[in-house]
């Protein structure tokens, strides 16, 4: 039987930018995956990074991973396409400038630089921005970057320090021998380690119900799109009119939001992932926000499923039982925080303790959390997050 320090399942960025951790600690781990690398939400995502004043007990890892962001590239040896342009949230109405100024209140409260601006100045980022718009809300401590090419340096910086990535090996369990851990079931067999880590997206609770660890995610199914190539016509990583939207670095528009789909997954095949009519809608609040890409063809189109806990929050937690246990999931955050979750995940699986506070982002959060949360707030396969 192979044996390792550390099996890490799920090779999305979290799991990745684990894996590079571990093994640059000297420590032997392999990365599990019932597909490919990064195949779901990881390369498919938005990529921004910014403070995380929304969700306090995030602030610390967002801290660390935005100053992270800025040598990321030169540590991991491989592009990130990383974009040090800050964040900026577009208000195209007095409604959501109200709202704006609550987050602001919010995140100055936690001492994070964000500030109002008005229409002018948010013009001046984006020159291309419709004229409806009445103000914004602006952080220069961020930025995006391309998940994929993300994705992949922190993929091959960890094997370029002696970590295994091993695709189409779906993990079905967690071997327990004494209340410890000692290895994970896949349909290759039975792999040995001394720690595992479960960060595998929506097929996190499955594996952890095995060997009875509640945690609450549910899965839920992303689409987005891209533009082809355009002019420059903004660097910052933008939220407005309902979208995430960024141009790339080869001058594409990317852009997605509105409402999602919860649904079921499993822990061996891939979930559906269908163009839907939500497309259209996203298309047409583009053309709202930035007129002059009337013209402009849509490339393609794509889905990716992600994990959402009940308050949005990533979750960290060493398993007091089984002991050698570690859970992970960035919960739709997972570009931005990697360089920081990966680091504390790493510590974690080598028993040291967290460089960065995470206490709270522990499950015992969920201690009074009804066991039909999900039901009961309709995040149940086939509903939409409308």
């Amino acid at each position: 039987m192979e044996n390792y320090d550390v099996v890490v399942i799920g090779a999305g960025v979290l799991g990745l930018s684990a894996g590079y951790s571990i093994a640059r600690q000297g420590a032997r781990v392999l990365i599990l995956d019932k597909g490919r690398v990064g195949y779901e939400a990881s390369s498919r995502a938005m990529g921004f990074q910014s403070l995380r004043g929304e969700n306090p007990p995030e602030i610390p890892l967002a801290a660390v991973a935005n100053d992270l962001w800025h040598t990321l590239d030169e540590e991991l040896g491989y592009p990130t396409e990383w974009t040090p342009s800050g964040r900026l949230w577009v208000a195209l109405n007095d409604e959501e400038l109200a709202d704006f100024r609550r987050t602001a209140a919010l995140w100055q409260s936690h001492q994070l630089p964000v500030r109002m601006i008005d229409a002018a100045e948010v013009r001046e980022l984006v020159p291309a921005l419709t004229d409806r718009v009445v103000g914004g809300l602006f952080t220069e401590r961020g930025g995006h970057a391309n998940p994929q090419r993300t994705t992949q340096a922190f993929g091959w910086a960890c094997r370029d320090r002696g970590g295994i990535i091993r695709e189409l090996t779906p993990a079905l369990g967690i071997e327990v021998r004494q209340d410890r851990v000692v290895g994970v079931r896949t349909t290759a067999g039975i792999v040995g380690a001394k720690s595992v880590v479960i960060c595998a997206g929506p097929q996190t609770p499955l594996l952890a119900k095995s060997i009875g660890i509640d945690v609450p995610l549910v899965a839920a199914r992303l689409e987005a799109c891209i533009t082809a190539p355009v002019p420059p016509l903004f660097s910052t990583a933008m939220v407005a009119n309902g979208l995430s939207v960024r141009q790339t670095g080869r001058g594409n528009i990317l852009f997605c939001g509105g409402p999602h789909e919860w649904v079921d997954v499993d822990l061996t095949s891939e979930p559906a992932k269908p163009t839907s009519a939500i497309v259209q809608g996203e298309a047409r609040r583009l053309l709202e926000l930035l007129p002059n890409l009337k013209s402009v063809p849509l490339l393609r189109t794509w889905a990716g499923i992600v994990e959402v806990s009940p308050d949005h929050a990533c979750i960290l937690e060493r398993a007091k039982a089984p002991e050698g246990l570690i859970i992970a999931s960035a919960s739709g955050h997972g570009i931005g925080l990697a360089p920081a979750l990966g680091r504390v995940i790493g510590e974690l699986a080598l028993g040291a303790a967290p460089s960065i506070p995470v206490e709270s982002l522990s499950l015992d959060r969920f201690a009074s959390l009804s066991s039909d949360w999900a039901s009961e707030r309709r995040w149940v396969a086939g509903e939409y997050n409308t």
